[in-house]
């Protein structure tokens, strides 16, 4: 998993083969009541591209419709773009929330779209079966 830190969070960006399906993943971490914790979590799977807030503990998990709300990689680029405050304290981490510098984050996005070409270019390099591992 490649970490980028930007804005006040740190971005986990890997490629993921988990329970059939397969993807770019973005786990979005940041300090709340002094410890790390994984605030939300974006899967951009082939086949069920969903996103989720507090995938450690609440684990509310939201499909993303590609039909109405487009490839699951732009969304999850935009949403980190505009909208990473709101949804971290929508997660239930408003003290994590405060210490997110939204536009620092915008400014970088590219940034971040090139790690997850990367790691999709890693895996298509290294294909192998889709499995149940995380």
């Amino acid at each position: 998993m490649t970490e980028l830190e930007i804005g006040g969070v740190v971005l986990g960006i890997e490629y993921r083969n988990f329970g059939g399906d397969r993807g770019p993943s973005v786990k979005v971490f940041g300090d709340s009541r002094g410890e790390r914790v994984q605030l939300l979590r974006f899967d951009c799977f082939e086949d069920d591209p969903h996103y989720h807030y507090d995938p450690t503990d609440g684990n509310r998990m939201f499909h993303i419709d590609t039909l109405t709300m487009g490839d699951a990689v732009a969304f999850t680029l935009d949403q980190l773009a505009t909208n990473t405050r709101s949804m971290v304290e929508r997660a239930g981490f408003a003290d994590a929330a405060l210490g997110i510098d939204q536009a620092v984050l915008a400014g970088r996005i590219d940034e971040v779209r090139q790690t997850i070409a990367a790691a999709v270019d890693t895996a298509a390099a290294t294909a192998g079966p889709v499995d149940g591992q995380d």
